[in-house]
């Protein structure tokens, strides 16, 4: 393909799914991007992220009807394909609705790409997409685990120069702070880190000049109330945050913890180190969060064998606390 086939490609990428989903999708959305720096790139997913996915660069138009579009039926899909114009088509996990979007795609003469996890097939989900879309020729195949690039939000930066309610000021963070991402209370009392244990970790971190933050969704603002009434000095942000504004924290937080949660992925994906809580005889390797900075997997048969001073002597070995006022 020479330059000016490349230049007029239109490409869709089709993604809906959780939190956690989106943020490793956009692991993808980068190598998509790198191999078609000239094209025009269209996003069709759901509703629900799109405040977050609309800032990315990796875009030039975010559109969030894939429902509506696959609940057309199947002659007005074939009609749409068809006058869609899209050269490329690559599935990143959008389920049902890419099957039906696919089967019009078919008589539309429109490359299709498939690059979903297998949550049955061993191997993180990054680096099985990586593989998929390395077949594809958008990069190398044979990834071992943990040798796929990790999502980043780097770009989050360009949005914090334009608006100051991504600056950790905004919210009264005026020093180091480090993130808590608990799992909230629609979650199952085993794969929760005691309450007495946050209380206690975050005052081990005043203790060092770190600022405790809790971050969340409304499930977590009893956990969240309950730290800040118990430690002087925590800071409750739950359910007063939108995404980017997280993400905007996360690119300036010390560290943060937290139990296998989507948002402790994002902040992970904001370049934040993490430490991650999870119950079992065995680290989840194969779902861990993944970002630039390190995350320690700190894993025991019930949460609250893992103490406070524990989880600090993890963060120290992650590099959390590097230039604190109080760092051992």
């Amino acid at each position: 393909m020479n330059g000016s086939d490349a230049d007029k490609q239109q490409v869709l990428v089709l993604h809906d799914g959780d939190l956690t989903s989106v943020v490793r999708m956009l692991a993808a959305a980068r190598l998509i991007r790198s191999h078609h720096r000239t094209a025009r790139i269209t996003l069709l997913t759901g509703p629900d992220f799109e405040s977050l996915l609309k800032y990315c660069p990796y875009f030039n138009a975010v559109e969030t009807g894939i429902s509506d579009t696959a609940r057309k039926n199947f002659f007005d899909r074939l009609k749409a394909a068809r006058n869609s114009g899209f050269d490329i088509v690559y599935d990143l996990g959008a389920g049902s609705a890419s099957n039906k979007i696919r089967a019009a795609m078919r008589f539309a003469r429109t490359r299709w790409v498939e690059a979903v996890s297998n949550p049955k097939a061993p191997g993180h989900p990054l680096d099985q997409i990586a593989d998929q879309l390395g077949a594809a020729g958008l990069c190398r195949v044979g990834h071992a685990l943990g040798e796929a690039p990790g999502p980043e939000l780097d770009w989050v930066d360009f949005v914090a120069k334009r608006s100051r309610t991504l600056d950790p000021a905004y919210f009264g963070l005026q020093e180091r702070y480090a993130l808590f991402c608990p799992a909230g209370d629609d979650s199952p009392p085993a794969q929760r880190w005691p309450k007495e244990r946050w209380a206690s970790l975050a005052h081990e971190l005043r203790q060092k000049g770190v600022e405790p933050v809790i971050v969340g969704g409304p499930s977590t603002r009893e956990l969240g109330r309950y730290i800040a009434h118990i430690t002087p000095g925590a800071r409750d942000l739950t359910g007063r945050a939108n995404l980017i504004q997280l993400a905007g924290l996360g690119r300036q937080a010390q560290c943060a913890f937290g139990e296998d949660v989507a948002l402790l992925h994002m902040i992970v994906a904001a370049g934040s180190p993490a430490v991650m809580f999870h119950p079992g005889d065995n680290a989840p390797i194969y779902s861990a969060p993944r970002g630039s900075a390190p995350t320690l997997l700190m894993h025991a048969p019930t949460l609250a064998q893992i103490s406070p001073s524990e989880a600090v002597q993890a963060m120290r070995c992650a590099g959390g606390f590097a230039g604190a006022s109080v760092a051992a």
